[in-house]
């Protein structure tokens, strides 16, 4: 297929006015550089709907690697299958929470550096109301999986924008089935009761967003926690002096209970799940897929399915990202069937979801649809809006 040279693409950007035009589809003004790094890639509003994928391996070949963030420690097991996939692209790879991913891009590319081309990471409020908005980084969903099927027809549309989610966990209450064969509380209340003072833990959400996420939730979901709280004590709740509603009633009880902060999910599901307890504690607000240490480390975690949020991984290409086609490759990779030995393997465990509906869920009974019936799914616009006084209200305990 005929493409013009970069300066006939500048030219025509200029002529035209297709920065505009295109700043409309995407809710930002494009700079020309970024035009013609889309049409060039053939990336956002020139992509195909029909993608060659030969060629685009040839092109990957050319360009030699992929630069690629990931959130989840579980990235080498996707990566090493990758380049055995595809000989002759090298994967560069950096284990790096969301917000140090956030941090670093926005920093490079506000210097003018692009040197990542994907990013695996979480933080809906900040991809979809700061880093796309911005053009810092550009949604693309291959039309093809690695199993030939299209993606439209396996991954739901609000699963595919406005960014691309490649799984879903939930943020849960664990407890330890050892010690009680059945979950201890029935309620995110329960968590605020006197036997329960000091044995509770959660990760600090000054540390991640996605547990700030949760608080943030709870506040949004403050009439549901108000008749939660009357259907398990019997009486409507009296608020505190100075606090607006049950959402904010909880975050306070919740660490007058003394609530303990951790540094990581790991350490909260850890302290839970050893065997061996005769008083283990719970935790709140960690991630669903820790369960998986049953089997890794010998843990005995289960789900208390009471409350908590369902968060959603994303894979984006970073705006000018060097390598395209090679980014390409890896984004439809990852969201191949895990029983095809794509790169959705590594995260087909139980308590994690991928995006694609033909893939059957690992925890009976509860899919992706009924999810929502069980967790709060994350509302970027009411975050977006509210969330700093929640954090405010957080920092101020």
């Amino acid at each position: 297929m005929y493409k013009p040279t970069v300066v006939l693409v500048m030219s025509l950007v200029v002529i035209l006015g297709l920065g505009g035009l295109l700043g409309l589809a995407q809710g930002v003004e494009p700079t020309s550089e970024q035009i013609v790094w889309m049409y060039l890639a053939q990336i956002g509003p020139y992509q195909p709907e029909s993608e060659d994928w030969d060629a685009i391996y040839e092109a990957a070949k050319a360009e030699g690697k992929v630069t690629f963030y990931s959130l989840s420690s579980r990235y080498p097991d996707a990566v090493e299958s990758f380049k055995a996939a595809y000989p002759g692209i090298e994967v560069e790879t950096y284990d790096m929470t969301d917000v140090d991913q956030v941090d670093k891009l926005t920093r490079e590319q506000a210097a003018g550096v692009y040197t990542v081309d994907v990013l695996f990471t979480a933080g809906v409020t900040t991809l979809t109301k700061e880093l796309l908005p911005q053009g810092l980084i550009v949604n693309y969903v291959p039309s093809t999986l690695v199993d030939g099927k299209v993606t439209a027809d396996v991954i739901p549309e609000d699963l595919r924008e406005p960014v691309l989610t490649h799984s879903l966990e939930s943020k849960v209450v664990f407890y330890n089935f050892e010690t009680y064969p059945e979950a201890p509380v029935d309620s995110l209340w329960d968590l605020t009761r006197s036997e329960w003072s000091g044995r509770v833990q959660m990760k600090d959400p000054l540390l991640t967003e996605e547990n700030m996420n949760f608080l943030q939730m709870v506040v949004k979901n403050a009439d549901q926690m108000a008749a939660a709280y009357e259907q398990e004590f019997g009486e409507p709740i009296t608020l505190s002096p100075g606090i607006e509603n049950a959402g904010y009633e909880f975050i306070l009880r919740l660490v007058e209970n003394d609530l303990v902060l951790t540094t990581s999910d790991g350490d909260a599901a850890t302290a839970v799940g050893a065997a061996g307890q005769a008083f283990p504690p719970l935790t709140v607000s960690v991630s669903s897929s820790k369960i998986r240490y049953n089997v890794d480390k010998g843990t005995k975690l289960a789900i208390a399915w009471v409350g908590g949020i369902t968060k959603r991984n994303f894979l984006v290409m970073a705006n000018q990202a060097p390598h395209p086609n090679a980014g390409k490759l890896l984004i439809q990779w990852m969201l191949g069937d895990a029983e095809g030995g794509a790169g959705m393997a590594p995260w087909y465990v139980e308590a994690q979801w991928p995006s694609r509906s033909d893939v059957p869920s690992t925890v009976p009974g509860i899919g992706i649809e009924d999810l929502r019936d069980v967790s709060w799914f994350l509302d970027p616009e009411w975050i977006y809006t509210n969330g700093l006084q929640v954090r405010d209200f957080w920092l101020g305990l």
